[in-house]
């Protein structure tokens, strides 16, 4: 019998697909409405990638308080964007959540598509020069294709629905190539997870090397003594260890998967 996957399992695999989900309606529909071709949309795909590693630059840098910077890192991309225009992008959903699990579930599908609308948004307004009118015109368009996919997939079925948003992307991207693959949940479970310790493991090597400068300014630490500096480094270890590190995966471990690859691999590079 198959073991249910964990909460923690699907939140990361939510996270993933409605990213990924959100920048395919995004491309598509910058295509539809404004006739962008390959080019431009490779563009537009560098510049998310550029801004969501500037982004997650923010949130990797440990506050006063040694936790990540998750919020900080929102405000700023919410703050950049023109005002009058949507700030947060809500998952369209074709029923309303019925339990505590499902609930969990929107909330991490509402942040990821937030995150990616962000950048979508701010990339659009640095390479195309968008203002307030295109870009809530675009936002429209990207929630009446994720709309479109959800009912594609109610009456046809998921495999029907993946392939008509393929065909979407084959005429936005110009090309023949992408193919969508049955990715094991299993096995994406675990390339996420080995991507998010990496992070977290970077973010604690930062905390504690900014607690042990702290401490070392405060209490004159002999650098040369090498036993007082593992001790030092070991304290701070374990009051970073014993924080809680969760805004870096549900907040913005997936910030450089932007570009849309959901199960879906364009074969003919781009």
């Amino acid at each position: 019998m198959k073991t249910k996957m964990s909460l923690s399992a699907e939140m990361d695999l939510t996270q993933d697909s409605v990213v990924q989900l959100t920048c395919w309606c995004g491309q598509i529909a910058l295509h539809e409405l404004w006739g962008l071709g390959r080019t431009r949309l490779d563009r537009i795909t560098r510049r998310k990638e550029l801004l969501g590693s500037q982004s997650l630059a923010v949130v990797m840098q440990p506050d006063k308080n040694g936790m990540p910077q998750t919020e900080k890192a929102r405000r700023m991309r919410a703050e950049a964007i023109p005002k009058g225009v949507p700030t947060e992008f809500r998952v369209p959903a074709l029923r309303t959540p019925r339990t505590r699990r499902e609930q969990q579930l929107k909330m991490v599908g509402d942040r990821a598509a937030t995150m990616a609308w962000q950048l979508m948004a701010l990339a659009c307004v640095q390479e195309l020069g968008f203002g307030a009118d295109r870009l809530n015109r675009l936002y429209a368009e990207m929630r009446h294709n994720y709309e479109q996919l959800n009912e594609w997939g109610k009456t046809d079925g998921l495999d029907v629905a993946m392939e008509k948003l393929r065909r979407c992307a084959c005429d936005a991207l110009q090309t023949e190539d992408i193919v969508v693959e049955n990715v094991d949940d299993e096995k994406t479970v675990q390339t996420l997870s080995r991507s998010y310790k990496e992070q977290e493991a970077e973010f604690l090597k930062r905390t504690v090397m900014m607690a042990a400068g702290r401490k070392a300014c405060r209490q004159s630490l002999n650098v040369l003594n090498e036993e007082s500096v593992r001790q030092k480094c070991a304290d701070a270890m374990a009051a970073a260890t014993g924080s809680n590190l969760s805004p870096l995966r549900s907040g913005y471990a997936s910030a450089l998967q932007s570009s849309p690859d959901m199960g879906a691999k364009d074969q003919g590079g781009r």
